[in-house]
């Protein structure tokens, strides 16, 4: 089975359950505003975040994503710093870097995609987080189930 990945924005209790419910196999029950990563891995979306830290000339950022939970090992939540930068990205005044950093992520050795794939997942990626509320009740997390 390929690896199941995904983006969403919820607040701490909706994003575990959401997980648990993902984890069992379930549909989950809560609507979440979400984007489908396939075979995308956290080391992927910690290469994405460095890659597009460099972009918006964002210097030291700890692109690591976090565990939320010991029993939920496959959800991670995305640093508030690094979903600020990825909420960045749509409003670039050059849109040509963001086309570029995907161009830059496609290529990677652990990425090894095309640009037309990897460019159309960081632009959602990009309006997702931005949904982010800055009180930081919801997060960008990363669900990854390696299949």
């Amino acid at each position: 089975m390929p690896a199941f990945s995904e983006f969403f924005v919820a607040d701490h209790r909706s994003a575990v359950r959401y997980a648990t419910a993902l984890e069992a196999g379930e549909n989950p029950t809560v609507d979440l505003p979400r984007l489908a990563a396939p075979e995308v891995t956290d080391l992927d979306v910690e290469i994405l975040g460095e890659l597009a830290a460099a972009t918006v000339h964002a210097g030291g950022v700890d692109c690591a994503l976090g565990m939320v939970d010991v029993e939920l090992e496959e959800l991670y939540v995305v640093p508030e710093p690094l979903t600020v930068i990825f909420a960045e990205l749509k409003d670039l005044e050059d849109q040509e870097d963001v086309s570029a950093l995907a161009a830059s992520w496609a290529h990677s050795e652990e990425m090894a995609s095309t640009p037309a794939s990897t460019e159309p997942m960081v632009r959602a990626l990009s309006e997702l987080a931005s949904m982010v509320d800055e009180e930081g009740v919801r997060n960008l997390y990363f669900w990854n189930y390696p299949g």
